[in-house]
């Protein structure tokens, strides 16, 4: 009989690892869960889930977790890496501590898992997907931390890919629009009008779960979904070389998955 195909998911307790986490179990997948904090409700409700508690910072932990799974013969073949935090660093005054908190997570967070996982895999077939963002192209300036590590990331998955695919490991970017996770950008900085541009183009967490899914599978390397933040972000971007200045930005709900 076939083994099921399994999936690692980071930050399941809402958001995006949350959605992936509900829609790969009703596939059928073998679905392991890292988060950082233990939600009893949640675990009980996918008791054939292995889940799995420390934070993505913390490289011995993840060392701990490969280690393990490894001389168990339950490696992941995917591993969908959508642990992540969005916090106000740059509003009125730059916070060095706030951004090293976001960067750390958002950033040194999945190249932990990368890091650690690759010797594991060196003669297999395994895929890696970061959770980015379309802030890679308007970066809310309140939130510096937040632009710069989804960047980053984004640009390093373009690298990895291409020097890893021969080997068999694919990286793979998801640039994503707003979605309606606890993660999500708040109005009480934003105007009126950003706020209605905001809904009007926010999408579902159940919506955005089938094109992900389908890109996982594919051979590209990168998703921008929905594809109308992606337009309307990048015309925003030409607007600020235009009109520098004119967007404030707006204040995220300051929520880790």
């Amino acid at each position: 009989m076939t083994e099921p195909q399994h999936i690692l998911i980071t930050g399941t307790t809402s958001g995006i690892g949350l959605g992936a986490l509900k829609a790969y179990r009703a596939m059928g997948w073998r679905v392991t869960a890292i988060n950082r904090r233990k939600v009893p409700a949640l675990e009980a409700q996918f008791p054939d889930v292995r889940f799995h508690h420390f934070d993505v910072r913390d490289l011995e932990s993840v060392k701990k977790y490969f280690q393990d799974a490894a001389e168990a013969k339950q490696l992941p073949t995917v591993y969908l890496l959508s642990a992540g935090i969005n916090k106000v660093d740059n509003y009125g005054v730059f916070s060095l501590d706030v951004f090293r908190e976001v960067v750390d997570t958002n950033m040194m967070g999945v190249l932990n898992f990368v890091s650690v996982a690759i010797p594991y895999l060196a003669n297999s077939n395994g895929v890696f997907v970061v959770a980015a963002s379309t802030s890679n192209i308007f970066p809310n300036p309140n939130c510096m931390g937040y632009f710069i590590s989804k960047l980053a990331v984004t640009e390093i998955f373009k690298r990895m890919d291409r020097l890893y695919r021969g080997q068999g490991l694919r990286f793979k970017t998801l640039i994503l629009g707003p979605i309606a996770t606890n993660i999500f950008v708040g109005g009480q900085m934003a105007s009126k009008l950003q706020m209605a541009v905001r809904n009007l183009i926010t999408v579902s967490v159940d919506d955005t779960m089938q094109p992900i899914m389908r890109f996982i599978q594919s051979d590209r390397q990168s998703l921008c979904y929905p594809k109308r933040s992606y337009a309307l972000f990048v015309a925003l971007s030409v607007l600020t070389k235009v009109y520098p200045g004119f967007y404030k930005g707006s204040a995220p709900a300051s929520s880790a998955k």
